[in-house]
């Protein structure tokens, strides 16, 4: 599975995270393929997701300065439009008073059936009134028509009285007065022919007023209504309770025109307030009307969908984030292996050459000692023989002994020129097809009694779906009875020596050979198919046996690697073609 895993680049962390290959660093093109593949990786997000990232940002901006601007047009709009119907409302009861009094004299009006018959005449006409009155110059209230018992009040010191006087028409603010019920008074002064004024007063009901602001209401999050000068609250608000209550709302200066603004609530929550100055045209008013909107409120589509905006924008970063690092890990893997590729080239022509020429040396060198070797081990001969014939040096067994070991030397160095001469000859490869199984069971035949002798276990598993290998039968051979040997020189007594088949795929199989002996330490396993090195004791091997089967193994354009660990044993992995190419075979 992890193979199989790992054949896909991108799927595992990247193939390239892994690399230990010392031998090969030298050859390598980038010496830090994982810093290669973080920079790809942020030079690709950098370019795919600055640009939507500050698209994003600029949209972000537009979109909420429109919608600001448009809040605030609408708001100023809707302050505007309610000051024309509030302002019209005063108006239009200051229009029909002035009515009133240029058409009926003080005489009439005074008279109780007669202002009585006006005030049902103005409750037809506009609405809105409670009662109506007349009141001298003197403050004095003269006439009286409405529910109240208000006869005889002295009005002289109230403040709309006072205004009435200045201006000739005034509007109240909104207090409770003699009848302790929130009411606005519209007076209107009129000359009598002798000289002196008197003021005809009309009580207006709060609650059509309050009904003519709450029409011009839109939502939950709005809210409408009117404040004197000094920010007391003149009708009742939804945001700030209580009648008379002081708003905590910066007021503006005065302005004839309406105006917006954004502005933070009591709890620093973003607010549009829309300001419009209440005057009619014959009396100035203390009204200040006030539209308050929660911007919250106000802007929760453009939060929902901006909120869906974020998603789709987190969303759509996090797939290309996904797909930019499996395209970084995929290509930055691409090129790894390729690297890894021509630096295993490189690695094998250096090593080819190395052998070429250690070859070459070793040719000659082993052609110039077998001939003194010849001589010598003739020469030892004769004088073994001269001695066993004679009788004075028969009994001599030390000097006898000395001459079998100058003719093991002999023999021993007899041995090492013949492996020279193997490791420097290059053979033609005789292609034919080879059973696996047969020819593993062959070497090992010729280590069953060793392996009896010293009690170990040899385990054989080449399944019979693995084909039939056209190779050179005297090269595999060589291949494996080579390992096999350096298998049992490493193994000790009751250890075991597993050798096992697979297919790499459907051109190449690969053989294992594996011992749980002593292992190779990490700083031999780079050097191990060097001529010449050996980790065995000295006098104990020659170290030319891996290179030749390094050799041997390329010859057959195959592929060996080993691992191992110290005090845990050591695996031969031999990869070679199941068919040679036709330029192999001889």
């Amino acid at each position: 599975m992890t193979d199989a895993l790992n054949k896909f680049p991108g799927v595992m962390w990247p193939r390239f995270h892994r690399n230990n290959d010392e031998h090969l660093n030298p050859y390598y093109t980038f010496q830090d393929y994982r810093q290669t593949w973080g920079m790809t990786i942020f030079i690709l997000m950098t370019t795919a997701l600055l640009p939507l990232i500050v698209m994003t940002l600029i949209y972000y901006q537009l979109i909420e300065t429109s919608i600001n601007t448009e809040s605030l047009l609408r708001t100023e709009r809707l302050a505007s439009n309610a000051r024309r119907a509030v302002t019209f409302f005063l108006e239009e009861r200051l229009a029909a008073l002035t009515f009133t009094v240029n058409e009926m004299d003080y005489d009439q009006l005074t008279k109780p059936e007669s202002l009585a018959e006006v005030l049902r005449n103005l409750k037809l006409g506009f609405g809105g009134l409670t009662d109506l009155s007349v009141i001298a110059e003197t403050g004095t209230q003269v006439a009286y028509a409405g529910p109240f018992n208000l006869e005889g009040k002295d009005y002289s010191h109230q403040p709309w009285f006072m205004e009435c006087q200045q201006h000739n028409a005034c509007v109240s603010e909104i207090f409770s007065g003699y009848r302790d019920v929130p009411h606005i008074v519209v007076a209107v002064k009129s000359m009598r022919p002798d000289g002196r004024f008197f003021v005809l007063r009309a009580t207006l009901e709060t609650e059509r007023l309050i009904q003519t602001l709450s029409s011009y209401k839109t939502g939950e999050h709005a809210d409408i209504f009117l404040v004197n000068r000094n920010g007391l609250l003149q009708t009742p608000s939804q945001f700030y309770e209580g009648e008379s209550h002081q708003v905590d709302i910066s007021l503006p200066a005065y302005s004839d025109r309406t105006k917006a603004v954004i502005s933070t609530d009591r709890n620093g929550q973003p607010i549009l307030i829309g300001y419009a100055f209440i005057e009619t045209a014959m009396a100035p008013t203390s009204f200040i009307l006030m539209v308050v909107k929660q911007k919250a409120g106000m802007m929760k589509v453009w939060l929902d969908l901006r909120s869906n905006i974020n998603w789709f924008f987190g969303i759509s970063a996090v797939i290309i984030a996904i797909v930019i690092t499996l395209t970084s890990t995929v290509m930055v893997n691409q090129i790894f292996h390729a690297d890894r590729l021509k630096a295993e080239t490189m690695v094998a022509a250096e090593r080819n050459c190395q052998l070429a020429s250690i070859g070459q040396l070793a040719a000659g060198v082993a052609h110039e000692i077998n001939n003194p070797l010849a001589l010598i081990n003739e020469t030892a001969g004769y004088v073994k023989d001269l001695f066993t014939l004679k009788h004075q040096y028969k009994e001599d067994t030390e000097l006898v002994e000395h001459i079998d070991s100058i003719i093991d030397a002999v023999a021993r160095c007899g041995t090492i020129t013949r492996q020279l001469l193997g490791f420097a000859r290059h053979f033609d490869v005789h292609a034919q097809p080879i059973n696996l199984n047969d020819m593993v069971t062959d070497v090992i035949n010729f280590h069953k009694k060793e392996a009896e002798y010293r009690n170990i276990k040899i385990h054989v598993d080449i399944p019979e779906t693995i084909p039939l290998i056209e190779t050179d039968r005297g090269k595999l051979q060589q291949i494996i009875l080579n390992l096999v040997n350096n298998a049992f020189q490493a193994i000790d007594n009751g250890c075991s020596l597993g050798v096992w088949a697979e297919m790499e795929d459907p051109e190449h199989v690969r053989l294992f050979i594996r011992d749980n002996g002593c292992g190779i330490s990490e700083d031999h396993l780079n050097k191990i198919f060097e001529p010449f090195f050996t980790t065995k004791k000295e006098g104990k091997g020659t170290g030319l046996g891996l290179s030749i089967t390094y050799g041997l193994v390329k010859k057959l354009h195959g592929n060996i690697t080993v691992q191992s660990r110290t005090g845990q044993g050591t695996t031969f992995v031999v990869t070679l073609p199941v068919q040679l190419k036709e330029e192999t075979r001889v």
